[in-house]
């Protein structure tokens, strides 16, 4: 009889396991800056904040809905961040800052979004979207890098599937509007790469 029950607990936990939502552990996230990714630090988010903070991915109904989602997710880890990190010094954009510790330049921004983006795409909580390459612009010696999302199964040409999640030149209590890749770029030029490189000064 007890051997039984035993038995019976176990198939229901086995069971409840199966049909439970997928159950966040406490997330380690690299964090980038003072420029260039001069120090790397990694931050940890504990489970009750991350459960908080992506309910709003479990409201979404439509890709758009789901990047305006997870460029406000992104703001909130910046937040978090700044509570261990020294970057609530940062300024937007970084032409003033240069010796201040908790800078970031865009290689900084773009390498820490995008591990934001790369932790919601492993644990499968992007119904719409993949992890992209970065995006960069560029006007002969004016260079700029940004994290991307690309829109899954979408029968629309790869630039306007592609949108940036650009936090650089902004404010960490400001939300980073998704932008397409043609939008964001201008009138400059633009690449799609796996990885960093520079020409001239990446800011």
């Amino acid at each position: 009889m007890v051997r039984a029950r035993w038995l019976l607990h176990g198939l229901t936990a086995v069971f409840l396991g199966l049909i439970a939502p997928s159950v966040q552990a406490d997330a380690v996230i690299v964090v980038c800056y003072n420029w260039g990714c001069k120090n790397q630090e990694g931050v940890v988010f504990d489970d009750r904040w991350l459960r908080q903070t992506f309910l709003s991915l479990d409201a979404v109904g439509t890709p758009g809905e789901e990047r305006l989602a997870v460029a406000g997710i992104v703001r909130q880890f910046y937040r978090k961040v700044a509570e261990q990190l020294p970057i609530d010094a940062d300024e937007p954009g970084n032409v003033e800052d240069e010796t201040v510790d908790g800078r970031m330049d865009c290689i900084d921004h773009s390498t820490t979004t995008r591990n934001i983006l790369a932790y919601l795409e492993r644990h499968r909580l992007m119904r719409w979207h993949d992890v992209g390459p970065y995006a960069h612009r560029t006007l002969f010696v004016d260079s700029h890098y940004s994290a991307t999302l690309v829109e899954r199964a979408s029968a629309l040409p790869e630039a306007d599937r592609i949108f940036v999640i650009d936090p650089w030149d902004i404010d960490q209590a400001s939300l980073p509007l998704p932008q397409s890749v043609r939008e964001w770029a201008g009138s400059r030029f633009y690449t799609l790469e796996t990885q960093h490189h520079t020409q001239g000064s990446p800011r």
